[in-house]
């Protein structure tokens, strides 16, 4: 499995937003481009940590959202941000994570 942690650091009030429209591109990109689905963590009022997982590293480097995303979630996500940073891309070594799976919540 592969992983990929991001930092967005949002404009002022735009909490509501953001969650949103992350929960909307979480989804098409899991139903669409084979993730295998995504965490958000409030890390500040104005700053969210995105955890994705990946089958492996070539589905994420290749996956395309353009024609999935008619809505243009990305762009209503991006809207929110002051910055989006990529902070890791991390290979799984050992699983010890429980929970039910992704599917279960959509």
């Amino acid at each position: 499995m592969f992983t990929v942690s991001y930092r967005f650091t949002i404009h002022p009030q735009q909490n509501e937003a953001l969650e949103g429209a992350w929960k909307e591109v979480t989804k098409l990109i899991y139903q669409h481009c084979g993730s295998l689905g995504s965490r958000l963590y409030k890390a500040s009022e104005d700053s969210y940590i995105g955890i994705a997982q990946w089958p492996d590293k070539a589905t994420w480097e290749t996956y395309d959202l353009t024609e999935a995303d008619p809505n243009d979630w990305r762009a209503k996500m991006r809207a929110c941000c002051i910055s989006t940073e990529k902070l890791d891309e991390l290979e799984l070594i050992h699983d010890l994570w429980a929970e039910k799976p992704f599917h279960e919540h959509l």
